[in-house]
């Protein structure tokens, strides 16, 4: 009788904007600021529009003493929101020494003019229940993600918006280790209107001498807008 290995994985998502900069003292604060001649909210049929004239000091100041985003744009306040398709993902059944892959969609979506960032970790390695026989992470790191080849647990990039190269591409994907601190892996740059969809893949591959049970962890995803 063949001995079968199953895989689960359990997501944890959050989401958050960058911390702005502010000026500050014991007396006073100030989040933002703008020295401007006019603007206001514009609009007709086709467009909403924010804007202001005549900003002689716009952009990001700091020193040794104090951090200031200045400016009619640093002051509008924005929103992100991240979705997986799943909670929890079942990667089915195999046998020691065999490939076993699955994938998630992550949705990000934000106003952010600047983008974000999504960010990944996971608890510990893929873990039996008797807690303590493990599967090894992938050997290859996200900084420098890896065809795949021989045994661990990886993931990789199918697809999205602005995909680093590093992932690789159909059928030559590459594969990093999921780390165990939030580390980003993927970065999309400027404003997108609606929901954006990046799919991650996953290859976990046992040793042939694995021992037979079920091995779960848990993965974190975070997304961060950029400001």
């Amino acid at each position: 009788m063949k001995q079968t290995i199953k895989f689960i994985i359990i997501f944890i998502f959050i989401f958050a904007t960058r911390e702005a900069f502010a000026m500050s003292s014991a007396n006073y604060k100030i989040n933002a600021d703008v020295i401007g001649a006019s603007g206001a909210l514009g609009s007709s049929t086709n467009y909403k529009l924010n804007d202001t004239l005549g900003e002689s000091v716009a952009g990001i100041g700091s020193s040794s003493n104090y951090k200031i985003q200045q400016g009619f744009q640093y002051m509008i306040n924005t929103g992100i929101s991240l979705t997986v398709d799943s909670d929890t993902k079942n990667l089915g059944s195999t046998t020691p020494g065999s490939l076993v892959q699955g994938q998630s969609t992550l949705q990000v979506t934000t106003d952010s003019w600047g983008g974000y960032d999504l960010l990944i970790s996971e608890n510990h390695s893929m873990l039996h229940t008797d807690a303590v026989t493990a599967i090894a992470d992938y050997a290859c790191a996200i900084n420098s993600p890896c065809l795949w080849s021989g045994s661990g647990f990886g993931f990789s990039i199918i697809s999205g918006s602005d995909v680093e190269e590093k992932w690789g591409t159909d059928p030559d994907y590459k594969y990093a280790a999921v780390p165990l601190s939030d580390t980003v892996f993927h970065s999309k740059t400027g404003y997108t209107s609606s929901a954006d969809e990046t799919v991650v893949g996953y290859n976990v591959s046992p040793t042939a001498t694995q021992k037979a049970g079920t091995y779960s962890n848990t993965i974190l995803y975070t997304a961060l807008a950029k400001l």
